[in-house]
């Protein structure tokens, strides 16, 4: 997923260390019930900046894709050559998604087949092989059909033991087919869906292939970027009309989720494209360049160093408490309160996710998988 070094575009490398040190903010508060409103994620309804953050990421993928995909004709050895390769980074990806819940979840019974990786390695399939095959139009005609089908799809379907359409948290179509095919597979225990289920990777491809088109615009020399800006308000303001019959929800990945956050997205990277690339004003973004220069590797980096501080436990005259809890009353607690505290705790670990990346870009490495 990642271009050459020569080929790097520093907004898409900005708004990819953005999207992932969002992410970390967003999945690590000291204390959960103290998280600032941005960076918690809506009960159900809605849309928080931590709700946009995993999705945008998703755009930003299929913007990668035709920076790093050329779309001519290959001979036969050529063509099973780069299959190869995409396939073998999709399996990859996804068993990396496998590891990282089996950290959260010891032992099969227990584990989460979907996930945050899982799905990036299908929208990432499906966004090359997509890519490769058709046009501009034809990419435009395959997401709106995949938005309006899976609209349609929500809203006729009755769901299988309700009798009748629903798209609420405690019954919904997506529930209904995670839970047969997953069975206890899924997100949290409790809960009768999965965030990334089996019904919203549709929906969340479509909003891979905005990211392609996107992609394609900054490929052709990313010219007129006022009249590219036009179009992502246009899609934003299209997604939040659509959300007041067809509400603005992750979980589901609604199709009005998809064009507020995929026109918020190309909003956001036709603007540092003018800013950073064309105008060569990027120096002010240096922290984020930084991390966005190897995404998934600093994403990992963070997920299983929060697993490990979770899972390890320190004896205290109370008994036997979770390393991170124990750390964080020692470094924040003791002297900051509430919501400052919780946010110090996330915002030390992203500077250490950071300083990783830093120890990577001073050796020039960028990983790829």
């Amino acid at each position: 997923m990642s271009t050459s070094r020569k080929d790097r575009l520093r907004s898409v490398d900005f708004l990819r260390g953005l999207a992932i040190a969002l992410m970390i903010l967003a999945n690590n508060p000291g204390d959960v019930r103290l998280a600032y409103a941005p960076l918690r994620h809506a009960v159900w309804n809605g849309c928080t900046l931590a709700d946009a953050v995993f999705p945008m990421f998703l755009f930003l993928v299929g913007v990668c894709v035709p920076l790093a995909v050329r779309r001519e004709a290959r001979g036969p050895g050529q063509a099973a050559a780069f299959w190869n390769k995409v396939l073998r980074r999709t399996i990859v990806l996804f068993l990396l998604g496998l590891a990282e819940n089996a950290l959260i979840r010891w032992g099969f019974q227990d584990l989460r087949l979907p996930g945050v990786l899982q799905r990036i390695a299908v929208v990432y399939l499906a966004a090359v092989w997509l890519h490769v095959r058709l046009g501009d139009r034809g990419l435009v005609a395959t997401g709106a059909a995949i938005l309006l089908g899976y609209w349609l799809l929500l809203l006729l379907t009755p769901v299988p033991g309700l009798g009748h359409p629903s798209i609420d948290a405690a019954a919904n179509l997506q529930g209904w087919l995670d839970t047969l095919v997953f069975g206890s597979h899924i997100w949290k225990h409790g809960t009768t869906w999965d965030p990334e289920g089996i019904l919203s990777t549709f929906p969340a491809v479509a909003l891979g292939l905005l990211g392609v088109l996107a992609g394609r615009w900054l490929q052709a020399g990313h010219s007129r970027p006022g009249r590219v800006m036009l179009w992502g308000v246009g899609l934003t303001m299209t997604g939040w009309i659509w959300s007041f019959r067809f509400p603005l929800n992750k979980s589901l990945c609604t199709s009005s989720f998809v064009l507020f956050v995929g026109g918020a997205g190309i909003l956001l990277l036709a603007a540092c494209a003018w800013l950073m690339d064309d105008r060569g004003l990027w120096r002010w973004g240096k922290p984020l360049l930084t991390m966005g220069q190897n995404p998934l590797v600093l994403y990992l980096a963070a997920s299983f160093l929060a697993s490990i501080l979770r899972h390890v436990t320190v004896a205290t005259a109370a008994g036997r408490i979770p390393l991170q809890t124990a750390l964080y009353r020692l470094l924040f607690a003791g002297w900051l309160t509430g919501k400052p505290a919780s946010l110090a705790w996330g915002l030390a670990l992203l500077a250490l996710i950071w300083l990783g990346a830093r120890a990577l870009e001073v050796r020039h490495i960028v990983i790829k998988l």
